[in-house]
């Protein structure tokens, strides 16, 4: 049996004798990119990315760095590692990252923000088994269980319907990458949709790749009788204010906590995300079988120890676990 590859968080992820990082977030050398936003991005000598992902991040930074884009199942090899993307379910293009070390075989498989839940904006995930699972643990704890998206949709399309009765704008306040597009999925096609030029710029992307989105319109000027989908961005609030009556909503899987109306200062908000809830992040460790897990973002420790007391081998890849029983093979 090979051992465990073993990592370092360093500027991202970087497992011990690669020539790449994972998510690197400090310019240079090379990185291995899971998406297109920009917590996961920087200005690398050489990035490997899904085809998706290459395309997004031209259209949102620019730049003429090279870029190696790949297609689901397409190898890379680099340095005695081969690379493997694989569809996360987060946001077009977004990718789960599967390294094998050729020299013995050894696996890991770093998931980067995902979701199981079949999303209506982007690829279905497809995890791969591995020996090392790295994964982001956003929603790590047991109170966070999304709502299922038919009774979501009926809930955002209800609420748009009855602004719009009233002569208020409705206003979905939503990243413009991924969060958006799923939006406007959900809006089904049976609203006028404006769109903040940030999510236009995106909404074309997806259109490149084969994701045709409802009919949308540029918000400005503002169509009559439309819903407004914008990014919740510094200035959003300008832009409400140019509108005497509206209603508006956040769009976060952080709108399960009681107090994220008051945090967000709207008048409602959606708890939908693009991010794995608690479910899921139990079923991924099940579908991949890792040996070991590490757990990183969000509530990695807390979730770390719901592994363990299920007799998982798992630990959080930024320290702070409280070990339940010392011994020999503890995780160090």
């Amino acid at each position: 049996m090979p051992g465990l590859i073993t990592v370092e968080c360093r500027h991202g992820i970087h497992p011990e004798g690669a020539d790449f990082t994972l998510d690197g977030k400090r310019g240079g050398g090379c990185s291995v990119v899971s998406h297109a936003h920009s917590d996961h991005v920087a200005r690398h000598s050489l990035t490997v990315a899904s085809r998706p992902t290459a395309a997004l991040l031209r259209e949102r930074y620019g730049g003429k760095k090279e870029v190696v884009a790949l297609d689901w199942g397409e190898p890379w090899e680099s340095g005695g590692w081969r690379v493997i993307l694989t569809p996360a379910g987060h946001v077009l293009g977004s990718a789960m990252i599967h390294l094998t070390r050729l020299s013995d075989g050894a696996t890991l498989l770093y998931t980067g923000d995902y979701k199981l839940r079949r999303g209506l904006s982007c690829e279905p995930a497809v995890p791969l088994k591995a020996d090392l699972l790295i994964m982001e643990c956003t929603f790590g704890l047991p109170r966070y269980v999304f709502p299922e998206t038919d009774s979501l949709q009926v809930q955002i399309q209800d609420w748009c319907r009855a602004a719009l009765e009233r002569g208020a704008v409705p206003v979905l306040l939503a990243y413009s990458l991924g969060k958006a597009q799923e939006v406007q999925m959900m809006l089904g096609g049976k609203f006028r949709v404006a769109v903040h030029p940030a999510v236009a710029a995106m909404n074309t992307v997806y259109a490149g790749f084969g994701m045709a989105l409802p009919p949308w319109e540029p918000a400005d000027p503002l169509p009559e009788a439309a819903v407004l989908v914008m990014p919740p961005a510094s200035g959003h609030q300008a832009v409400l204010e140019k509108l005497p009556r509206r209603a508006v909503a956040m769009v976060s899987g952080w709108g399960l906590d009681p107090s994220a109306r008051y945090r967000y200062r709207v008048d409602q908000v959606f708890p939908l995300s693009d991010h794995a809830d608690y479910p899921d992040l139990l079923r991924l460790v099940d579908l991949v079988a890792p040996r070991r897990v590490l757990t990183t973002h969000g509530y990695c420790t807390e979730f770390a120890a719901a592994l363990r007391a299920r007799d998982v081998d798992a630990w959080s890849l930024h320290g702070g676990d409280q070990l339940e029983l010392f011994n020999d093979a503890a995780f160090t």
